[in-house]
């Protein structure tokens, strides 16, 4: 109990230090500028934005009170800036209510990584080298799987809305073949580069032993197809070489995880705190606060909004998940470095 008092009597002190006021202010505009310019349009009704990560870093150097102040100011500021329809407060509070959130849960916590010996990596392993041997084949073996299917399994299928013609059907590398001669991107060819490139890097990830990157871009390229053609199903029809090339890389990224976690890479007690943090936030705040505030704005009922904000937002939470892990991690080493010195 006293730990969660001194949580919110430690960020309240942050308002009394003039660094801190500063590091703050610098963050709501880096939260800003990621809005607007370090977001990601994959088709017209999917946007991947990555600005909440600033209010994540808010939250883990100054604690829930400050997380709190910023969120609230940050989301004022970004209206003032650039309003989208009118200004309603509820947005304001929930972008308040996140940053409160991740300063509960990130206040001075970050991940640990132990790297054990290679002896030391399974005491159920006669041969652990082994295992991560084999781990690391079937890895390559599922990549090499997800770019057979790219060039010869059929990918999409696209449906003109108004014509009902179909705009496209065949494999990615077809998609890819179409803008190339087109010049204009579309769903499928935006979907089939990312796709590709994951695949690449992962294959790369394996060899120079990046595998923490690329696990996390096979896994987010995933949930990214999955949630654009969910956002497009009225004419987005996913076909076997979509199936197989995002299967392939959720094969991937659990197998490299299980590498990790063998190796103790991962630090599964603060990946834990980082799901339980996001999943809060993202049900309460996105989807059943963020679910009610477009049932008051736009009239329809709640349940309207309902299943599509839940199905968005728990497709992208491990997405969240994964990059929150990480770029807690980054923080911790540059804390360390530039302000204590280390």
């Amino acid at each position: 109990m006293s730990t969660f008092i001194n949580t919110f009597t430690g960020s309240a002190k942050e308002f009394t230090r003039l660094r801190s006021l500063v590091a703050a202010a610098l963050l709501i505009a880096l939260h800003t500028v990621m809005s607007f310019f370090l977001s990601i349009q994959v088709t017209p009704s999917l946007r991947i934005s990555v600005s909440f990560l600033a209010n994540v870093v808010t939250g883990y150097l100054f604690g829930p009170i400050m997380g709190f102040v910023c969120g609230g100011l940050g989301d004022i500021i970004q209206f003032i800036i650039k309003p989208v329809g009118p200004f309603f407060p509820g947005w304001t509070l929930n972008a308040a209510l996140a940053g409160f959130i991740y300063g509960c849960f990130f206040y001075g916590k970050s991940p640990k990584t132990v790297q054990l010996k290679v002896s030391q990596e399974d005491a159920f392993s006669k041969n652990p080298g082994k295992v991560m041997r084999v781990l690391d084949i079937t890895s390559i073996a599922a990549v090499c799987l997800s770019i057979i299917s790219w060039f010869g399994l059929p990918f999409l299928q696209i449906i003109d809305k108004t014509t009902k013609e179909v705009k496209f059907k065949g494999t990615a590398f077809d998609a890819v073949i179409k803008l190339s001669t087109q010049g204009s991107f579309d769903s499928a060819s935006v979907l089939a580069i990312i796709l590709m490139i994951c695949s690449i890097l992962a294959l790369v990830g394996i060899i120079v032993k990046i595998t923490p990157v690329t696990t996390a871009l096979q896994v987010i390229a995933g949930f990214i197809a999955i949630l654009s053609v969910y956002t497009d199903k009225k004419t987005t029809t996913p076909l076997t070489g979509f199936i197989v090339i995002v299967l392939m890389a959720f094969v991937y990224g659990v197998l490299q995880l299980v590498k990790l976690m063998r190796r103790h890479t991962i630090d599964v007690g603060f990946m834990m705190r980082c799901i339980i943090a996001l999943t809060v936030d993202t049900l309460l705040v996105n989807v059943f606060l963020g679910t009610e505030w477009c049932h008051i704005m736009y009239g329809k009922g709640f349940a309207f909004y309902f299943t599509t904000r839940f199905v968005k937002n728990m497709v992208q939470l491990p997405i969240n998940i994964i990059l929150v892990y990480y770029v807690l991690g980054f923080m911790k080493t540059i804390k360390n470095k530039v302000v204590n010195g280390v």
